[in-house]
């Protein structure tokens, strides 16, 4: 994983999916927004999940086209977990972002509200990755430039002016 900035107390980080090792994912308290154009492989895909899981990721979103597909896959794995591998109830929010932004999803990503007690509130980790091997860590780079300088990527900058003079 490679560190690529913070916004707020939360430290962003890019992790490369095609080299996805289980010993890189944070330990605990983590945010996944993950970004799919293509159809995903299910098999490498559980396995990222299950790593996930059992590397204490709280949050879950997927982004793109096949967005839907991913939130669906890791929903499945978690049910199987459960049910047929009498696995303790794990308790990851996923949702999935097939019609927003990018700079949207990965914003939310900062205000996540469905978040487990246990939670250490003042150290959650976003690790963003791409299942089509598209870097992207500039952009995200970019946005978290853009968030510290109050953006929000629902508006435009003129939006943002307006905002900041009634303010």
């Amino acid at each position: 994983m490679d560190y690529i900035g913070q916004h707020f107390d939360r430290k962003v980080y890019w992790l490369d999916y095609d080299k996805f090792s289980a010993d890189k994912l944070p330990d605990k308290d983590w945010i996944c927004l993950a970004v799919a154009n293509t159809n995903p492989d299910s098999y490498n895909f559980d396995k990222f999940v299950r790593a996930s899981i059992d590397s204490g990721i709280v949050e879950f979103k997927g982004h793109g086209t096949f967005g839907e597909k991913l939130h669906d896959l890791f929903d499945e794995t978690m049910s199987v977990m459960e049910v047929m591998e009498k696995h303790s109830e794990i308790g990851v929010m996923t949702t999935w972002h097939n019609r927003q932004t990018l700079a949207d999803a990965f914003w939310q990503c900062f205000f996540a509200t469905c978040l487990p007690d246990t939670v250490d509130y003042d150290n959650i980790k976003v690790v963003c990755t791409d299942l089509d091997s598209v870097d992207r860590r500039q952009e995200l780079k970019d946005y978290l430039d853009r968030f510290n300088k109050g953006w929000l990527p629902s508006s435009d900058d003129n939006d943002n002016q307006k905002i900041k003079k009634n303010a």
